[in-house]
């Protein structure tokens, strides 16, 4: 049992040791696999060693192992951030093209004496003379760019965590307030990878 064991371990270990280099490369395929298969390796031999030395090493895999599953979660709530911003400045985008839309639809129906006012006004706010096009394309071009930036990051989070994107993730992040998804961002934890890698 104990030949087994150490065989087991050893090479448990020189995985372990690529994927602590999978770390500074952010493989995360190869660092979960890493963590999975520590824990299974860990699970499978807990307290079937009577090896103090032995017993030492696997205390040891086990810190490591945590840390590494902390860097992984670490991971995973950076690109959930990242996703959340994404979708709140998208969302932001979108109302600001619907202002827009009405902006131009209020200089279009405006009396002529109030016209002069609203385009001195747009001047000042947006740094150009008022024309409805330039409005129209600015604002929904950054629309479909924020759109774009956002579907990026919600399929990398999927390709990368898609045991983690669930039914109750993809709820939260379908709502169209940014207020709220601001505030469920908020209640997130940040973790440092820094700190954790160590």
């Amino acid at each position: 049992m104990r030949s087994e064991l150490m065989e087991e371990y050893k090479a448990l270990r020189e995985r372990c040791e690529r994927a602590e280099g999978g770390v500074e490369l952010r493989d995360i395929l190869q660092l979960k696999l890493s963590v999975r298969q520590a824990r299974e390796f860990l699970n499978r031999w807990q307290n079937k060693s009577h090896d103090l030395v032995l017993e030492r090493q696997l205390s040891q895999l086990r810190d490591k192992n945590q840390r590494m599953a902390a860097v992984l979660e670490s991971w995973f709530l950076e690109a959930l951030h990242r996703v959340i911003d994404k979708r709140v400045r998208w969302l932001i985008a979108e109302h600001r093209f619907r202002i827009s839309v009405e902006y131009i639809r209020m200089m279009q129906n405006a009396p002529y004496d109030l016209e002069a006012q609203l385009r001195g006004f747009f001047s000042d706010d947006f740094c150009y003379e008022f024309r409805a096009e330039r409005l129209y394309r600015e604002s929904e071009s950054a629309a479909d760019r924020c759109e774009r930036d956002y579907q990026k990051a919600l399929s990398s989070l999927q390709a990368d965590w898609p045991e983690r994107v669930d039914t109750q993730l993809r709820s939260q992040l379908a709502v169209t307030d940014p207020r709220q998804l601001r505030r469920w961002k908020a209640t997130l934890p940040m973790l440092r990878i820094g700190q954790l890698a160590r």
